[in-house]
């Protein structure tokens, strides 16, 4: 694969379906947590700490160990990169729960809900806030593991120009393999199934078809 799209593609153009589809983001309401999926981005707990000052939680759960993009980057797991973070951006240490051992989305929604049973804070909502693109996926993972629990997608703001984390044809490469996760995690009933329209299953075609050749 090449290091970039090529030169007369637009990037914009073509990972936007996707990223529209992918990136769901919902006005947050007022909630018993905000549930922080780890990661790279340091946007995603600076999100967090901002709905917590808006008064729209009392608490942040922040999950995560290591991830492919963060076990040579970060000095200790997700979940306390996040939790550093957060105290930092003026969220007070009493607030944070944090949950490091978790690999994958489906166990920072286990281990995350059973860091929250363990604490005697069960939520019947939650806020998430993830990287854009995985919102959806963390939305379905809720759906099928807890469809009791009321949530809401919050991630960090700016739109797909502000969530490139790696070169353009890799980043349009990755949304393109959520699609796919998105339909193989529905299939072993980790997610409740999601309807992938049309312009979005040509979309990823067309990037595939152009970072291929």
């Amino acid at each position: 694969m090449s290091s970039s799209l090529p030169p007369d593609t637009d990037v914009g153009r073509l990972v936007q379906p996707l990223w529209d589809y992918l990136a769901l983001t919902e006005t947050p309401r007022t909630a018993d947590v905000i549930f922080v999926f780890g990661s790279r981005d340091l946007a995603v707990p600076e999100r967090a700490a901002e709905l917590y000052h808006e008064g729209h939680a009392p608490r942040v759960l922040a999950t995560g160990s290591y991830g492919r993009m963060t076990r040579d980057v970060f000095p200790k797991p997700e979940a306390l990169v996040f939790q550093d973070r957060l105290i930092e951006e003026g969220v007070p240490p009493s607030a944070i729960l944090t949950e490091p051992t978790a690999t994958n989305t489906l166990e920072n929604v286990r281990l995350g809900i059973e860091t929250l049973r363990r604490a005697g804070r069960m939520p019947a909502s939650a806020l998430l806030v993830a990287k854009g693109f995985v919102m959806r996926r963390c939305v379905a993972t809720f759906a099928q593991q807890f469809d009791g629990i009321r949530v809401q997608a919050c991630p960090p703001e700016g739109g797909v120009a502000a969530a490139l984390d790696r070169s353009e044809s890799e980043f349009a490469a990755r949304l393109v393999a959520e699609l796919e996760r998105l339909e193989r995690y529905a299939e072993v009933g980790d997610i409740c199934a999601q309807e992938i329209p049309m312009t979005v299953r040509h979309a990823a075609h067309r990037i595939t078809m152009q970072i291929g050749s």
